[in-house]
């Protein structure tokens, strides 16, 4: 298969038709990149922790989207359908006056772009636990106590992240032989996985896209992890009322939610219901503004008891204790 990326450069003040003009010919699935400075507003309602700071506007604006050829059809089709698309915002430039555009093209390799990632992926530690990606070797002479072969595939989680690193680093610290881990937004699943290699009993998973999921099953599996040893559930525990009576009908020696802290926030009034008493909460994904944010929601659950704040970079882990 495979893909080229058109991008349209434009302005800030034009973008709105030349995105409608490209939706007349079914294209959808834009990327408009500006400088354009949010508003304090659009901050607020922002999913996100870490917002990337922007140079000075300029007016610039550039709109990409993506067009898959199979590979049976001729360059002149493809040619044929993009002059036609190009055709059409010129008419769209000279109809309403916009400013001139431009147009260019690059083709991907669908097999370069979705590997060529793993060429940064290599074996590392977090303390003595090595974490491997499952297509490299381990390390000749390499010491190690534990080793958590990952394959993120399209799921976050390949432990290089701080706030993986600062999960990892709670559950060596709290965690018991034989404990029960409930994994919050699981993603590949490296949190439960080492758990269980670390000496959990049992690990109750859920992430709320599928194909994390999927690529949790996928690692389980390859860390040769029994199938009676853990459960891997799709959903949004905090919407999904079946998950919440789950979790809850089978609490925990350990809970671990490595998200945003704008979910972790309603998280904390109801994680003690799914935690045994004196299990421990160790939630991260916490950028260092919204630490306070944090802890405030974790004190205003009675039935916790807020232990320690875990700093790493930017980044906080914030664990507490079932009462």
């Amino acid at each position: 298969m495979i893909w080229s990326k058109y991008t349209i450069k434009t302005t800030t003040k034009d973008a709105d038709l030349v995105s409608a003009a490209l939706m007349d010919y079914g294209i959808f699935d834009i990327q408009i990149e500006n400088n354009v400075q949010l508003t304090d507003e659009e901050m607020n309602q922002m999913y996100a922790d870490f917002v990337k700071e922007l140079p000075e506007d300029d007016g610039t604006c550039f709109i990409s989207f993506f067009e898959e050829f199979d590979e049976e059809e001729s360059p002149e089709a493809r040619k044929l359908r993009i002059d036609g698309i190009w055709q059409g915002l010129k008419e769209t430039e000279e109809t309403f006056g916009l400013d001139p555009l431009e147009f260019s093209s690059e083709t991907l390799d669908s097999e370069d772009w979705e590997n060529k990632w793993k060429e940064y992926f290599k074996p590392f530690f977090v303390d003595d636990v090595m974490i491997k990606p499952t297509w490299e070797a381990i390390p000749e002479g390499a010491e190690y106590s534990t080793v958590i072969n990952i394959d993120p595939g399209m799921a976050f989680g390949t432990g290089m992240h701080e706030t993986t690193r600062l999960c990892l680093k709670g559950i060596r610290k709290y965690m018991k032989e034989g404990d029960t881990v409930t994994d919050l937004g699981c993603g590949s699943g490296i949190l439960s996985i080492g758990a269980l290699l670390l000496g959990a009993g049992y690990a109750r998973a859920v992430d709320i896209d599928p194909q994390a999921v999927a690529v949790a099953e996928e690692n389980f599996d390859v860390n040769g992890i029994s199938p009676e040893r853990f459960e891997i559930l799709t959903g949004n525990v905090l919407k999904d009322d079946s998950l919440d009576e789950t979790f809850s009908a089978h609490p925990a020696d350990i809970v671990v939610a490595n998200i945003l802290a704008d979910v972790i926030e309603p998280l904390s009034a109801v994680c003690d219901r799914y935690l045994k008493a004196g299990g421990i909460f160790i939630s991260s994904g916490i950028i260092d503004s919204k630490e306070q944010l944090i802890v405030d929601a974790v004190n205003a659950n009675p039935n916790l008891e807020l232990l320690d704040v875990v700093r790493g970079g930017d980044w906080r882990s914030v664990i507490a204790r079932r009462r």
